[in-house]
């Protein structure tokens, strides 16, 4: 996958599901068409969309700033995918995406409604739909591990071509935490490293405070 806006790249099936429209956290539409205010009548996304849901993301991963940060909305049925038999109509997200090069990245994200609770069920529903009908993917299993700060979480990993990818999403008040973590699958590769990015990448969220504070824990 190669570093877009906003996202790990196209064609991930994980990263296509979060910011809507086909990361692919990508959706492409003309500038003219999409803007964040108004009424919703084409899904897009650009830096500064929704101020308040990209100061909810982390400003660094390890140290190092990411590579993009932007956010937007999604109106269409093909976007909005299982969300719309919960009679959601639009979806507002922001996403930060590090890139680490040949099918390898973090993304992280957040998922609101305009108004009111986006629950964790339909969140679920929404990445396992698009797991198991996405093209190139197999070995889809779910769990639901627990992280410090956070709780019980729900993951999906899946084989994606030549990428393995893990998607672990949870409830933060009103609105929907994602994590997506792609690792190259070659010789070099280890299922304890891709862990090892998850869990640094969700501590990472359980880091912020209320008005977008990172606070990162004290070295032992």
């Amino acid at each position: 996958m190669r570093s877009g806006s906003g996202a790990i790249a196209a064609p991930s099936w994980i990263l296509a599901a979060i910011f809507s429209a086909t990361l692919g956290l990508a959706a492409c539409t003309p500038a003219a068409t999409f803007a964040p205010v108004g009424p919703c009548v084409a899904d897009g996304r650009a830096p500064g969309s929704y101020p308040a849901l990209e100061a909810m993301l982390p400003g660094a991963l390890g140290g190092v700033a990411p590579t993009s940060v932007d956010s937007g909305r999604s109106c269409t049925q093909s976007a909005l995918g299982s969300l719309t038999s919960h009679g959601v109509t639009e979806l507002h997200f922001a996403g930060a995406t590090w890139s680490g090069g040949n099918d390898a990245g973090t993304s992280i994200a957040v998922l609101a409604l305009p108004s009111g609770i986006l629950p964790i069920a339909w969140a679920e529903e929404f990445y396992g739909f698009g797991a198991l009908t996405a093209k190139k993917t197999d070995n889809v299993a779910t769990s639901r591990p627990t992280f410090d700060r956070v709780g019980e979480t729900f993951r999906i990993d899946a084989l994606n071509d030549l990428s393995f990818q893990s998607v672990v999403v949870w409830q933060d008040g009103a609105d929907v935490r994602v994590v997506i973590v792609a690792t190259a699958v070659d010789p070099g590769a280890s299922m304890a490293s891709h862990d090892a990015r998850i869990a640094e990448a969700v501590a990472a969220v359980a880091a912020i405070e209320p008005g977008g504070t990172q606070v990162l824990p004290s070295a032992p």
